[in-house]
């Protein structure tokens, strides 16, 4: 049931569709087919994440041989470290599924099949759906949304501030955001740059926190860790 939540969700939410009815002939290519199976973290054993095996083989082949991995060009955890201990106010949040906001091109869709059953009942029919979106386990995906988290202060629609765009290059290890500025005043208005440049690409940064509530100040409380740990 929870497993069937979890699909519905995606669905729901575009990071899955349904392959498209000319697509589904046997000639057509890309096309290939993952496992997928769930994971659960012991510490949220209420929370299941739906994992794509990329890595699986078929005919000595897996989807990996096909995918270029990219350059690393996440920030090492030692800088985002330094930076984090450098002044006195601390911010941290996280963007929310943040592989899932970067969309696969649709002619490379086919690439990312997967069956499912017909309204997730396990005694209907067959279905082929296929992701939208990069999805965990996947080689390129890290690249992927890396690059598109560094490009989002150009494609914002507005120039970002010096301090955001230097925020986004080289404060997040992955989808966790940790930096610091010298004054409360300096962190809201980072939080707001970076609010506002997130927001105009897809990217939802949530669970903030602070060892300055100043910092936070005008952020809805859902936005707000509950653990505020700094």
């Amino acid at each position: 049931k929870a497993y069937k939540a979890v699909i519905d969700r995606h669905l729901k939410c575009g990071y899955i569709v349904p392959v498209p009815e000319h697509q589904l002939a046997s000639s057509y290519l890309p096309r290939w087919y993952l496992p997928h199976h769930a994971v659960i973290n012991p510490k949220k054993p209420d929370k299941i994440r739906v994992v794509f095996d990329c890595a699986s083989r078929y005919r000595d082949a897996c989807l990996h041989d096909y995918l270029l991995q990219g350059p690393n060009i996440t920030t090492s955890l030692e800088k985002v470290l330094l930076r984090f201990r450098r002044d006195r106010v601390a911010l941290a949040s996280d963007i929310q599924e943040m592989f899932l906001q970067v969309r696969v091109p649709e002619h490379d869709r086919g690439a990312l099949r997967f069956l499912w059953w017909k309204h997730g009942d396990l005694n209907d029919e067959t279905i082929e759906l296929q992701m939208a979106v990069h999805p965990f386990g996947a080689t390129s995906s890290p690249f992927c949304a890396s690059i598109a988290l560094r490009k989002s202060a150009d494609y914002s629609g507005e120039p970002a501030g010096s301090a955001v765009r230097e925020t986004i290059e080289q404060s997040f290890y992955v989808d966790d955001c940790l930096t610091s500025v010298s004054t409360a005043a300096e962190a809201s208005e980072l939080v707001k740059g970076l609010l506002r440049v997130m927001s105009f690409v897809g990217f939802r940064l949530t669970k903030w926190a602070s060892n300055e509530p100043q910092a936070l100040q005008g952020l809805p409380s859902t936005e707000i860790s509950e653990k505020l740990w700094i």
